[in-house]
């Protein structure tokens, strides 16, 4: 999907085959954490500690988390009545091109949190936790607000509002303020805006008006967890 955008040149690694330490080659890394259980073979480990390292070292750290990402797989385009996922994996990649760069984490329910949530703890956020049990019919609620929106139809359980599919039982993501003090701003969310930093399926630190962040802020850099499958980077400079 990133690929298929223009001037985008991607490279897809497999982080529990090898060790790497080229990411300050790439203004762009996606991790997405694949693997059931226990993610820490020494290749995946030296990983995640090199993916932290490149985030804390960045001055403009931009971070989208993304807790049902896998799910909606099925729905890559669209299918079932719901709307295409390459329109929001784009959004990502052109927000984060926008920013000059950034790093996104994707996972999925608590079977695929282990990777990703040692990269949060490199990086100084909080972890990706549970999951949300609404299988088949999961769908989270989008801030149209949001920078990283984009215009996707009606959802087909509220057609009053802009949904996008999750597909499974997907995760929580980290949101509000964290450890290291960036602000995470809920994306997309289970419920309303009154319960959207308990329930988000995506935050960032792209602001939102609809739920700003408390001052003073300073813009943050998206970092990905490890996963069994997929990093994904865009060349610097391209």
């Amino acid at each position: 999907m990133i690929a298929a955008l223009p001037g985008y040149n991607v490279t897809q690694r497999n982080l529990n085959s090898a060790v790497y330490s080229d990411y300050a080659n790439f203004d762009q890394v996606w991790v997405y954490d694949l693997v059931t259980g226990l993610n820490n073979s020494a290749n995946q480990v030296a990983n995640y500690q090199n993916i932290a390292a490149w985030y804390n070292s960045l001055s403009q750290k931009n971070l989208i988390v993304d807790g049902r990402i896998i799910s909606s797989a099925p729905f890559w385009t669209t299918s079932g009545g719901f709307p295409p996922e390459n329109a929001w994996i784009q959004s990502y990649a052109k927000a984060l091109d926008g920013a000059d760069g950034g790093l996104v984490l994707g996972t999925d329910h608590n079977d695929f949190q282990d990777g990703i949530n040692q990269i949060n703890a490199g990086i100084g956020i909080d972890p990706f936790t549970g999951f949300f049990g609404n299988y088949p019919t999961s769908q989270a609620v989008v801030d149209t607000q949001s920078p990283l929106y984009v215009a996707i139809g009606p959802c087909t359980a509220a057609p009053a509002l802009a949904c996008i599919n999750d597909n499974s039982t997907t995760g929580f993501v980290p949101t509000g303020t964290q450890p290291n003090g960036q602000f995470l701003t809920p994306v997309a969310y289970h419920g309303t805006t009154s319960t959207a930093f308990d329930n988000a399926a995506v935050a960032s630190t792209f602001g939102s008006v609809t739920f700003p962040a408390p001052e003073p802020t300073s813009p943050a850099l998206v970092l990905g967890a490890l996963g069994l499958l997929g990093l994904l980077t865009r060349r610097r400079g391209l």
